[in-house]
C-alpha cells in the first residue's frame, strides 16, 4: 500500500529543493506540490492563464481564498485515496501557515479531510532566523522579507500546526534542522520516511 508523508515547514526552509533531490534518487516517489495545484486552482477561478510562485509569495491573501484551498484539499484527498491502493510513497509538499501584510494566516486541513489524508508520517523542516533571512536574500522568488522575530514566529507557528495534525492522526513526526546542507538533510528526510531502506531492497 502506498505510503503517505505529509513535508511541511516554513517558506525557505528547503522543501522544494528536498522534494526535487528525492525525486532524482528513485521513482518511487510521487510528489504533490500544494502550491502549484492551489495557484492552478485560483487561476482557473480568476480566468487567468497563470497564477505563478511568485504571485503567491508576494501577494498570497489577495489571491487565494478559503474556497481555493478547500478546492485544492479534496482534490488532494482525492488523489491520496487512490495513490494509496498502489506501492510507493506520495510526499505532499506544503504548508498551511503565510505570511501576510497584516500577519500570518493559517489555512489548515479540517478535520474530516485530515482523517481522510491520514499522512503515516509528518516531516516540518525548521530553521533559525539567520539562515532564512540569508536565503530569501539570495533568492526570493516573491518572498517577503520580514523581520527576524517573525520568521522565528513563522516557524513555530507552522510547527504547532505540525504537532497539531501528528495528535489528530497519530502521524509519526519528524522535525528537521533544515540549516544543515542540503545532501544532509537530503539524507536524513530519506532515512525518517523509511524511503532509503525501501531503495536498499
Amino acid at each position: 500500500m502506498g505510503n503517505i508523508i505529509y513535508l511541511t515547514g516554513a517558506p525557505a526552509t528547503g522543501k522544494s529543493t528536498l522534494t526535487r533531490g528525492v525525486g532524482e534518487r528513485t521513482a518511487e516517489v510521487t510528489v504533490f506540490a500544494y502550491s502549484k495545484e492551489l495557484a492552478r486552482v485560483a487561476s482557473a477561478r480568476v480566468g487567468r492563464v497563470s497564477i505563478g510562485q511568485h504571485d503567491m509569495r508576494e501577494r498570497s491573501a489577495k489571491l487565494i481564498t478559503r474556497e481555493d484551498v478547500t478546492l485544492t484539499d479534496q482534490e488532494l484527498i482525492e488523489f491520496a485515496a487512490e495513490f494509496k491502493k498502489q506501492d510507493g510513497f506520495l510526499v505532499i509538499d506544503s504548508h498551511s501557515v503565510t505570511i501576510e501584510s497584516f500577519g500570518f494566516r493559517v489555512t489548515p486541513f479540517s478535520k474530516d479531510m485530515l482523517s481522510r489524508l491520514g499522512p503515516d508520517i509528518i516531516v516540518c523542516l525548521y530553521a533559525d532566523a539567520l539562515t532564512l533571512e540569508s536565503r530569501i536574500k539570495a533568492k526570493s522568488g516573491g518572498r517577503p522579507l520580514p523581520p527576524r522575530s517573525e520568521l522565528n514566529r513563522h516557524v513555530d507557528l507552522q510547527c504547532q500546526v505540525a504537532s497539531i495534525y501528528a495528535i489528530e492522526t497519530g502521524a509519526h513526526l519528524y522535525f528537521l534542522d533544515a540549516s544543515v546542507p542540503s545532501p544532509e538533510l537530503l539524507s536524513n528526510f530519506m532515512r525518517v520516511t523509511k524511503i532509503s531502506e525501501n531503495l536498499e531492497r
